[in-house]
């Protein structure tokens, strides 16, 4: 049978799971670095069978309890427990191919918001972390995005594709980074989307111009983005590691990206006469 994305997600979950994380014993040879299936269906409180059925995509209407015993077993977070039972059908999907739910313009509030933060880098993403609105000081930070194409007005093309971002190992761990968070966040809003061929061509794109984007969209990890750091190679700052917080938005899927250079340090000083137009 075809690969299906709940059995794709429990899969990845289970190998990246160490039997030692999961307090079983490490001793002897074991074919999978992960848990076997049989150790996930005991913790679970399943039959082996019906998991394998899961995994294998030949059980399709898994029950709320049953899925909640694998969360445990898998010791997902709750982001991504939420995530698998919506990839299990528990949860509304949007139609095969929904309509843009953004409006066409950022309100003057928000607008307003950026404008206030003279020192600070920031920006608005939507869903797919297109880059709707921005400051002087984050057109500095990226390049200045209104010069670009628009497919490198992303926030996903400024971690992995672009000179400032790719060759930042730091951006791209499989945990505690900003690309780990970025592909979390779109492949939970790909579980409510299955259809949106939009989005689909973006994670085509994404995963054949950047090997790291494929290997942490294949780790099946889900979650909302959050604060960390962004580490860059930027030529007009003399810091290479940027600390940044994210604002949820009344608009779905629309977030705030601030990020602040070091008190006294030359970036700062950059950010604010960009602000300034100088």
């Amino acid at each position: 049978m075809p690969e299906t994305p709940l059995g794709a997600f429990l899969r990845a979950r289970r190998a990246r799971l160490a039997p030692a994380e999961a307090g079983l014993p490490t001793a002897g040879r074991r074919r999978t670095p992960g848990l076997r299936r049989e150790e996930v269906a005991a913790r679970a409180g399943i039959s082996v069978d019906y998991y394998a059925r899961l995994e294998q995509g030949r059980q399709r209407v898994p029950t709320g309890p049953v899925l909640d015993g694998i969360a445990d077993a898998l010791q997902l977070t709750g982001p991504e427990r939420a995530y698998l039972h919506r990839l299990a059908g528990h949860h509304r999907r949007a139609a095969p191919n929904p309509p843009p739910v953004e409006p066409p313009t950022v309100p003057a509030t928000t607008l307003a918001l950026l404008d206030t933060l003279d020192a600070a880098p920031a920006f608005v993403t939507g869903p797919t972390f297109d880059l709707l609105a921005w400051n002087r000081p984050a057109g500095l930070l990226m390049a200045w995005p209104e010069r670009r194409p628009p497919h490198e007005r992303n926030l996903l093309w400024q971690v992995f594709c672009c000179p400032q971002g790719d060759r930042s190992q730091g951006n791209l761990a499989a945990t505690g980074s900003i690309g780990a968070d970025l592909v979390a966040s779109l492949r939970a809003h790909h579980a409510d989307r299955p259809g949106d061929r939009v989005l689909s061509t973006l994670v085509r794109r994404m995963s054949a111009d950047s090997p790291a984007f494929a290997a942490l969209w294949d780790h099946h990890r889900a979650g909302p983005p959050g604060p960390g750091r962004l580490h860059i190679r930027h030529p007009a700052l003399d810091t290479d590691v940027l600390d940044y917080t994210v604002l949820p938005l009344p608009e779905e899927g629309r977030h705030v990206f601030a990020f602040l250079a070091p008190p006294g340090s030359r970036a700062r000083d950059a950010f604010a006469a960009a602000h300034a137009g100088r």
